[in-house]
C-alpha cells in the first residue's frame, strides 16, 4: 500500500527517559535515500536539546518553553512548517518535553491542517521501568498519558533493572491494555528499535510482547543539511543570561554563558555531581565549552551522572528540571555562580 505525505514519528518519554538517545539510534539507521529530520521541544527556555543532535549534522527545528504540547500555540506550527519549508523530509521525528501530552500533538498533526502533508505512522514511548515503583512517576498524569497513547514502548536502561522492575513491568502493562488495543513492547539491552518498527501505527497486527537481541550491525548513514536554525533571542548569545519558570507542581532554571567562557571538568564534574543528589531533582541537561573547539555534556536523570566531551562551538547552557519541594534551587543557583 503506498501513502501520501511526510512520515512523522513522535517519540515520548517522562523526563530523563532516553527519548534523545533512541531517536539518535534511529537516525544513525536512516536510508541513505531518505532525509530524515527532528522538531525538538524542551521544557526550559535556553534550546538546549538540539545539541545532543549537533554531531549528527541532521535537520532540527526548535519550540522552546513546552509550547509544542499546545496545539494551539503558534511555535507548534511555525517549528513544524518551518522545518518542512526548509528541508523537505521524508521522516519527521518529534520529540515533545518530558512534561508534555502527546494525546494534543498527536490530535493536531492528525488535523485538516496537516491532511496529506503529514502522516503519523507511530507513536513510542520511552520508560523506564524503575519508575513504576516511584509514585512520582505512577501517579503523574503525563507519565500515564505517554504511556496509553502509545503504539510502542521502548524499554530503556535494561541492564539496571532488578527482578522486582521486571515483575512490575509485568503486572503494570495489564492495566494499560485492552484485547483490542494493546502497546508493543519492545526489550533490549542497549536500548534499540528497527527502523522497520517505525510505521507500527500503520500496521494492522504485531506481536504484543518483542524481546530482542542486541545488534551492532545496523548500517549508519548520515546526511549533509544546512546549519540547523536556533531560535533563541539574539541579545542572549553573547552575555550570561539565566531564567527561572514554574508550571504546576514542576519547575525548570536554566542558565546560558558565551562561547568565551571556559569551564574547568573537575569543577563542573564535582558540582553536578552534588546537585545530582539534591531532592527534588528529576533532570539535569548541559553543555560546558572546556576549550575553543570542544565542550562537556552532561546528562543526569535519577541521580545517575554521565558526562561526555564532544566537539562544540556554540555557548555553555545548564537547565534544571525539578519539583517545588526541597531547596534545591537555592543550591543550584549558588553553585552555578561558582562555576566560573
Amino acid at each position: 500500500m503506498r501513502y501520501q505525505g511526510i512520515k512523522v514519528t513522535v517519540v515520548t518519554g517522562f523526563l530523563g527517559a532516553g527519548k534523545t538517545t533512541l531517536i539518535r539510534q534511529l537516525l544513525e539507521q536512516s536510508p541513505s535515500n531518505e532525509r530524515w529530520a527532528v522538531l525538538v521541544n524542551e521544557f526550559g527556555d535556553i534550546g538546549l536539546d538540539s545539541a545532543f543532535y549537533a554531531d549528527l549534522g541532521v535537520a532540527i527545528s526548535e519550540v522552546p518553553g513546552g509550547c509544542v504540547c499546545c496545539t494551539t500555540s503558534a511555535a507548534f506550527q511555525q517549528g513544524l512548517n518551518q522545518l518542512i519549508r526548509r528541508y523537505n523530509p521524508d521522516r519527521i521525528f518529534i520529540e515533545p518535553s518530558g512534561l508534555g501530552h502527546p494525546k494534543q500533538i498527536m490530535q493536531k498533526l492528525r488535523s485538516a491542517s496537516y491532511k496529506d502533508v503529514l502522516l503519523l505512522t507511530g507513536a513510542f514511548c520511552v520508560l523506564d521501568a524503575r519508575n513504576l515503583k516511584d509514585e512520582r512517576y505512577t501517579k503523574h498524569d503525563i507519565f500515564n498519558d505517554q504511556i496509553e497513547s502509545a503504539d510502542g514502548i521502548v524499554f530503556s536502561h535494561v541492564d539496571r533493572y532488578h527482578q522486582e522492575d521486571m515483575a512490575l513491568l509485568e503486572s503494570h502493562f495489564g492495566r494499560f491494555t485492552s484485547e483490542k488495543s494493546k502497546p508493543v513492547l519492545f526489550i533490549s539491552d542497549p536500548m534499540t528499535l528497527s527502523v522497520d518498527s517505525l510505521d507500527i501505527g500503520l500496521m494492522d497486527s504485531l506481536n504484543t510482547f518483542n524481546v530482542s537481541e542486541n545488534d551492532s550491525n545496523h548500517s549508519s548513514h548520515h546526511h549533509q543539511y544546512p546549519e540547523p536554525t536556533h531560535d533563541i533571542e539574539t541579545q542572549i548569545q553573547n552575555e550570561r543570561w539565566s531564567y527561572h519558570k514554574r508550571q504546576n507542581a514542576m519547575q525548570v532554571v536554566g542558565w546560558r554563558w558565551p562561547s568565551l567562557d571556559e569551564f574547568d571538568k573537575e569543577k563542573v564534574a564535582s558540582i553536578i555531581q552534588n546537585m545530582s543528589k539534591l531532592n527534588g531533582v528529576y533532570r539535569i541537561k548541559g553543555v560546558f565549552v572546556i576549550n575553543s573547539t570542544e565542550a562537556l555534556f552532561v546528562n543526569v536523570a535519577r541521580g545517575e551522572v554521565v558526562i561526555t566531551t564532544s566537539s562544540w562551538y556554540e555557548g555553555s547552557r545548564l537547565e534544571i528540571i525539578g519539583g517545588i519541594e526541597g531547596d534545591w534551587l537555592e543550591f543550584a543557583h549558588k553553585s552555578c555562580a561558582g562555576l566560573l
